[in-house]
């Protein structure tokens, strides 16, 4: 055989390998049905459609339940190399409660109540290793402090949506964008119009009512145009990625700086940061994205 063709075989092998290797990334349906999930660095929470709420299983692969916990939104995350993920929830009457790695149960938080909460790690003092934030029915601002074990209250501060990640805490009123300075102790406003807002680790993410993704410059404190036809954009160590109005699943592609669309459907997406890439369809079937 000549050089040539040597070549071209080699060449040839090269491609075929390539494509296997491109294909065999796929998102594969995990057993158990959930209607939200979310991930972080080590643990992956989901709860079911009658606020029943199960827990990841890496070695088994499946969702085991947690008993007598009943919850209808939970928020993961903040979990590094010396400190776990921290887990909370919130339960159909609004309390609020912190996960128990040594009973392995959900302990309420007395007097707290909220429509929403959020965690990502946190790295501001020893009260709080975690940035966990939470918005009331009435849209006041509630900060986690683990030295007196309760929510207090961010003076002025009121928003419809709260994110945190890398250190870092975003919010959105009535589109209006919002981000949290540690220094001056209140909320800033940042240029822009979103409807939902997500903080990976080292990104922000945004998208708006017309269904345009966005994220977030640092040297210019704005948000430049990223993508368009997107439903959310969900972020975390283990990537970006985006669902479209149709339900198609993309994965941001740093190098190309845009959205590369993979195989799927999905209603919701959960990113984590270690533990992967869990989504749920619409009828209630979970599914993870697997590497070869």
């Amino acid at each position: 055989m000549s050089r040539k063709n040597v070549s071209w075989s080699a060449l040839l092998i090269l491609i075929v390998a390539l494509a296997v290797s491109a294909s065999a990334q796929h998102f594969e349906k995990v057993k158990g049905t959930l209607v939200g999930v979310a991930a972080g660095r080590n643990e992956v929470f989901g709860f079911d459609a009658k606020s029943n709420v199960w827990r990841y299983h890496a070695t088994t692969q499946s969702f085991g339940k947690i008993k007598g916990a009943s919850l209808n939104q939970i928020a993961v995350g903040g979990g590094t190399l010396t400190q776990l993920d921290d887990v909370w929830g919130i339960s159909a009457s609004q309390n609020v409660f912190h996960f128990n790695y040594s009973t392995k149960t959900f302990d309420e938080i007395s007097g707290a109540f909220l429509t929403q909460i959020t965690v990502g790690v946190g790295n501001e003092d020893s009260c709080h290793p975690y940035e966990v934030w939470g918005i009331a029915s009435n849209q006041e601002v509630f900060r986690f402090d683990y030295c007196s074990l309760q929510f207090n209250q961010s003076p002025g501060s009121f928003l419809t949506s709260i994110a945190s990640g890398g250190g870092d805490v975003w919010g959105i009123i009535n589109t209006e964008i919002f981000h949290y300075s540690f220094s001056q102790g209140k909320f800033v406003q940042v240029t822009g119009a979103l409807t939902q807002i997500n903080v990976g680790v080292n990104d922000v993410w945004g998208v708006t009512g017309g269904h345009q993704a966005y994220r977030y410059d640092p040297a210019t404190n704005s948000f430049n145009l990223i993508s368009t036809n997107a439903s959310t954009v969900s972020a975390g160590g283990d990537g970006v990625w985006m669902l479209d109005t149709s339900g198609n699943v993309w994965r941001f592609d740093s190098s190309a700086e845009k959205f590369v669309q993979t195989s799927g459907i999905l209603k919701n997406i959960a990113v984590g940061s270690g533990t992967g890439v869990f989504g749920v369809t619409s009828a209630s079937q979970v599914f993870t994205f697997v590497r070869p």
